[in-house]
């Protein structure tokens, strides 16, 4: 187990605990809002690289920078209407049954954390892929990763399939 095998059982732990303290309701917004995050980040994140151009010279930094802008303000954006619904609808679960479908959609929604994670260390970090190679929870990931990649764009998406490959390589030997 590596570095990065440790950060994806803390997130994912993290959000399996948080799930069951949030609850149902409020887990599945979340989900929503990683999913609407990821593919609007996805979608618009070259139209703002125009405005850091002048502060980060590296092209692949500034693509990391503004797509992670992009998905924490969506993300944002979306837990806010997501309180606003929940308090107009007033919704009431069984205590149980809330908290335990939260820890199982806080669980999904960290999985998907750490899958988005990985795309962009596989797609944008030189090297990446190296960090990659020895980990245990990384070809688990790389599945996960592998479905998100229709809601990715092209370019993301060629950088991530090739440095897949070289990684899918490396986890047969």
């Amino acid at each position: 187990m590596n570095f990065f095998d440790l950060c994806v059982l803390i997130i994912v732990g993290v959000f399996l605990v948080r799930g069951g303290f949030k609850g149902l309701v409020r887990e599945i917004s979340g989900i929503v809002g990683v999913v609407a995050g990821f593919y609007g980040a996805n979608t618009y994140y070259p139209q703002l690289i125009p405005y850091i151009d002048s502060w980060i010279s590296s092209p692949q930094i500034q693509k990391l920078v503004c797509f992670f802008l992009l998905f924490c303000l969506i993300l944002i954006a979306v837990g806010i209407v997501a309180v606003l619904i929940h308090k107009l609808l007033n919704i009431v679960f069984l205590g149980w049954a809330n908290r335990t479908f939260g820890v199982i959609f806080g669980a999904a929604k960290g999985i998907l954390i750490t899958a988005i994670i990985f795309i962009l260390i596989t797609s944008f970090v030189p090297n990446g892929h190296a960090h990659m190679a020895a980990s245990r929870t990384a070809p688990y990931l790389a599945q996960v990763a592998d479905a998100l990649t229709l809601f990715i764009s092209r370019n993301i998406k060629t950088d991530f399939s090739k440095e897949l490959e070289r990684l899918k390589k490396t986890w047969k030997q």
